[in-house]
Formats: C-alpha cells, sequence, structure tokens
C-alpha cells in the first residue's frame, strides 16, 4: 500500500467521525438543548461545547470539539492502514 491509500484512510475515516459527531454523537449527549437555558453546563460539557447569545443559549459544538473530533477519526484512519500494511505482509 502507498502513501496515497494512507492519506486517503486518514481523511475518509476524520470525516466520517466529524458527520457522525455532528449527527448522531451530538444528539445523544444534548438531547434537550434548551434545558440548559436555567442550568449550567458541567466542566466537561463546556470543553466540547460553547453557549452563547447568538445561539439563544443553546450549546453548539465549538473548535475544540471539531479538533478533537477530525484526531479521533484520523488516528482511526491510521490505525486501519496501520492494520491492513501488516496483514498484506
Amino acid at each position: 500500500m502507498n502513501g496515497h491509500m494512507k492519506g486517503l484512510l486518514i481523511v475518509v475515516f476524520a470525516i466520517c467521525a466529524l458527520v457522525l459527531n455532528f449527527t448522531i454523537i451530538d444528539e445523544m449527549v444534548m438531547p434537550d438543548p434548551c434545558y440548559y437555558h436555567n442550568h449550567e453546563m458541567s466542566i466537561l460539557l463546556g470543553l466540547f461545547y460553547s453557549s452563547s447569545s447568538a445561539s439563544g443559549g443553546h450549546p453548539e459544538i465549538n473548535l475544540f470539539n471539531v479538533l478533537f473530533t477530525l484526531s479521533i477519526g484520523g488516528f482511526m484512519g491510521f490505525g486501519v492502514y496501520s492494520f491492513l500494511v501488516k496483514k498484506s505482509d
């Protein structure tokens, strides 16, 4: 397998992780965003979500969440590539 396959797998897994984060994981973690009109977000939730007046006080995915998700997806893609390379040897 060549370097292009490694890059492709990293990018594809990173994009898939981001799509999963925005669709499924976000709905699981934040089923009712209006709950946070009257309640504080936990420290862990505050790390991955931000709440501003522009969003009406609803928590939104922040830049750290996006970068963390892309990193996890990229590492998964690299892991799959490494597994495939070892398997083909």
